[in-house]
């Protein structure tokens, strides 16, 4: 099915004429801003690191960013019912961009740690139950924060800093009694980012306390630290969901989802939209499909309340949807059609869910499991069988992911048996997993090498831009016109063709060129074939942060 080419919305602080007279030596770096994030409803002023010339321009879609009189300040206005969790923040100038850089949303109380904080005895003292701390881990620092709590009241901290953040740390977080006990602590949980739950039976004032290793390791055994080295630290009493049951819900009729997490209520359902709603309807975060081969038309949605105290993401798919019911008999395969999407728990050690596939001979199928990418902690194992009961592919990791993926073409007619398990067969109410059977079909991705094109009117620029057809063979998906959309007044480009042979047929190359005016702002480029049917889909830049997105930044110098 087509995709339909949507306008993209220019509002002020999305893409805006440059007027002339204003200009600067060179594009503008923003490293990180801090706090790294706000609560929805209030205004917050960060503070950028990096290399510009004040007052910068802010393009900053889903939020208000304006520059105050202080270099390097932002004063940042987060609307209530801002429905998502993050969002994207750049710096430009009639010369260029800088790379964009996250700012996380949250619902809670914010707070900006406060040193000394190394030791127990300085711990910050935290008197909201519910709070969001923005902290730096400075020079292999260690950050403690006294909680006070009940008898077995739960407490939820969580570390927001290198899955969501990209902050170059591995970071450890323990609960430790005041006289220096460790009590409770985890390393790894959303990604290198750790979570812990921990309900004491006795009350009274315990430390919180987080420290960090270097993300990518190396030689010396110590800990890390940086002015890059930001994080937020969720400490909370309340509610806290990490996840949705299932795991994906529909594109076309996104409903309700039930929750799972910590401190919540029974049978608490939540309401799924698409993340952002209008406010960020043309600039979406997209999961990377490589590895697994996640579906070109899937979304990320957003399950939420109306005050947001809950909300979680939601995968939206054209797949049907199906909760995994636990299996009452582990010798009888859950029979599940094709274009399937199941939502399982491994709930015991060692144990194995079981499913059967009916399969066509010569039919190529695509079969993935995920939980790591989902921020769960199964590693699954996925076991494929044909109809006589032998293997025919087992797989446990894909590429760089934990996560597995097969692709397989049926040798013979019937039900092939498909198992997940786990690699270290343990189990327990957090090892969910999502497991998505599709047929192989004509489709292809589109992608570029850069998220920012800079063109000026004595040098046109040249956009690389690659193709990886999807289907049966290579000649799956016909040829593929490319063009962009978008393009301000006196900026032109190239019509380019990927044919199904050649050297065209991975990648090719754009040419932009310019007699207008000057101009800062995104725009896309999007690919469309006709054969075997008709498909458009978007280029989208390079992976950031586990996501995509589908708008490149163009700035057109202003001719001299």
């Amino acid at each position: 099915m087509a995709t339909n080419l949507r306008p993209l919305v220019i509002v002020s602080f999305f893409a805006m004429i440059i007027p002339a007279g204003n200009v600067w030596s060179s594009p503008p770096t923003l490293t990180n801003v801090f706090p790294a994030g706000g609560q929805r409803g209030t205004k917050v002023i960060v503070t950028c690191a990096g290399s510009f010339t004040w007052p910068a321009k802010v393009w900053s879609p889903g939020i208000d960013a304006i520059p105050s009189g202080e270099s390097g300040k932002l004063e940042i206005s987060i609307p209530v019912d801002l429905t998502a969790d993050r969002v994207w923040i750049r710096l430009y100038n009639s010369e260029g961009a800088s790379a964009p850089y996250p700012f996380l949303i949250g619902s809670l109380k914010e707070l900006n740690e406060t040193e000394p904080n190394n030791r127990a005895r300085d711990a910050h003292v935290i008197t909201d139950s519910e709070t969001i701390v923005n902290g730096v881990l400075k020079d292999a620092d260690v950050d403690c924060f006294a909680v006070t709590l009940k008898e077995s009241q739960t407490l939820v901290a969580a570390v927001d800093a290198n899955s969501h953040l990209g902050s170059p740390m591995d970071a450890i977080l323990q609960v430790v009694s005041k006289d220096g006990n460790v009590i409770a602590e985890n390393h790894d949980d959303l990604g290198l980012d750790p979570r812990l739950a921990f309900t004491p039976t006795v009350p009274g004032t315990y430390i919180v306390r987080l420290f960090a290793f270097p993300a990518a390791p190396d030689s010396s055994i110590r800990f890390n630290g940086g002015a890059n080295h930001l994080y937020r630290l969720t400490l909370t009493t309340g509610p806290y969901v990490s996840h949705s049951i299932p795991l994906s819900t529909s594109l076309s009729k996104p409903a309700t989802v039930a929750v799972a997490g910590w401190n919540l209520p029974a049978e608490m359902e939540l309401n799924v939209i698409p993340f952002g709603g209008t406010r960020l309807a043309d600039y979406q975060e997209y999961e990377v499909q490589e590895e697994l081969r996640g579906s070109s038309d899937a979304m990320i949605g957003f399950a939420f309340t109306p005050d947001f105290s809950l909300a979680t993401r939601v995968r939206m798919a054209s797949q049907s949807v199906r909760v995994n019911h636990p299996i009452t008999d582990p010798t009888i395969p859950l029979a599940i059609p094709l274009s399937s999407s199941v939502t399982g728990c491994l709930k015991s050690p060692r144990q194995v869910d079981r499913y059967a596939i009916p399969l066509e001979k010569g039919q190529q199928i695509l079969i993935s499991v995920e939980a790591r990418n989902l921020h769960l902690p199964l590693d699954p194992i996925l076991t494929l069988s044909s109809p006589d009961g032998k293997v025919v592919a087992e797989v446990d990791d894909k590429g760089t992911t934990r996560d597995a993926m097969i692709a397989h073409t049926a040798t013979q007619a019937g039900d092939y048996q498909l198992a997940v398990s786990d690699r270290f067969r343990q189990g327990g109410d957090r090892n969910w997993y999502l497991l998505t059977v599709k047929p192989e079909q004509p489709d292809f991705e589109l992608s570029v090498t850069s998220d920012a094109i800079v063109v000026a009117a004595d040098k046109p620029a040249e956009v690389t831009l690659k193709i990886q057809r999807r289907g049966t063979s290579a000649e799956s998906v016909g040829p593929i016109v490319i063009q962009t959309a978008g393009l301000p007044n006196g900026v032109v480009s190239s019509k380019v063709i990927s044919e199904t042979t050649g050297a065209t047929a991975t990648e090719v190359k754009m040419t932009l060129s310019t007699t207008g005016s000057a101009f800062s702002g995104p725009v896309r480029i999007i690919g469309k074939a006709d054969q075997p049917k008709e498909i458009e889909r978007y280029a989208r830049t390079p992976a950031k942060l586990g996501v995509n997105f589908q708008s490149i930044w163009l700035t057109v110098l202003e001719k001299q």
